[in-house]
């Protein structure tokens, strides 16, 4: 028969932010059943995430803003991404305050897509006219944002990887 796990076990098996100290009841800690690794998601409560999501928009705001006063000829977007790029690299803004409202944010991005199909279907005359020539571009451009937010994410996560062992192997 196999023990339960204690919380120290547990907490070794993880990061310390990760584990749900307030959020999981302790029993629920030492179950057998909890498994190794928990999804970090459903362990923020819902006021951090909105909290970190005005946050993401108060940039994207200030980039809006920007682009604007100065008449720059791009769209906020790509403006904001600069922005928080630069604040984050500069500290102005800390990783852990807009990590969890950006995952939230990319794991619904499924439903930013639905304005873009009630578009089609408005103008459904020219989709017939040039559907080809559109599908085409949206064929090749889904590609290529495939590709380069898979190659994104392998560079951040290697980083990722590589920061977090310089820090916990420096202090053991």
């Amino acid at each position: 028969m196999k023990r339960a796990m204690n919380l120290p076990t547990f907490q070794q098996l993880l990061p310390h932010k990760l584990v749900p100290h307030k959020l999981v009841p302790h029993k629920l800690l030492r179950h057998k059943l909890l498994p190794h690794k928990t999804d970090p998601m459903l362990q923020q409560p819902l006021v951090k995430i909105l909290l970190q999501i005005t946050l993401i928009g108060v940039v994207w705001g200030a980039a809006d803003i920007l682009k604007e006063l100065f008449n720059l000829p791009m769209s906020s977007g790509i403006v904001g991404l600069f922005l928080m790029l630069g604040l984050l690299l500069t500290g102005v803004i800390k990783l852990n305050w807009v990590n969890v409202g950006a995952k939230f944010i990319l794991g619904e991005l499924v439903l930013l897509f639905i304005p873009l199909m009630m578009s089609i279907t408005q103008y459904q005359q020219l989709f017939f006219a040039k559907g080809w020539q559109l599908m085409i571009t949206i064929v090749v451009s889904t590609a290529l944002v495939m590709l380069s937010s898979a190659i994104t994410f392998m560079l951040g996560n290697r980083v990722k990887r590589a920061l977090y062992r310089r820090t916990h192997h420096a202090h053991q």
